[in-house]
């Protein structure tokens, strides 16, 4: 079962310095890591072009970034998917940390075009 079964808050890992990826597993298929903000940090825009890329919030609030110019308030309980080619992107705008977990799916290894 610990290879089913995994519990966020012992994965979760926050540092002040800069936002954190705790990967938690990877198959040939798919990823999953728990992301952890700090008040102020960010996942910087960026596309795949092999995976799907779903974030699903657990904590906090920030904005989702879903194109260069455009910002979409997010929280607790929101999920976010971003296909091959769409750009994405995350902030932590709120007081509190801010916590979600990401899964991506597709053609692993996943690449990373930062804009």
């Amino acid at each position: 079962m610990a290879e089913r079964v995994f519990e966020i808050d012992k994965i979760a890992n926050f540092d002040q310095d800069e936002p954190q990826k705790n990967y938690f597993y990877e198959t040939d298929k798919t990823v999953g890591a728990v992301w952890c903000l700090e008040p102020g940090q960010e996942v910087y825009i960026h596309s795949h072009s092999n995976v799907d890329d779903m974030w699903v919030c657990v904590e906090g609030e920030g904005v989702y970034f879903p194109d260069l110019e455009n910002e979409i308030p997010i929280r607790q309980g929101m999920v976010l998917l971003a296909k091959p080619d769409q750009i994405h992107g995350m902030r932590n705008t709120g007081s509190e940390r801010f916590m979600f977990v990401g899964f991506a799916a597709g053609n692993l290894p996943m690449d990373i075009t930062r804009y």
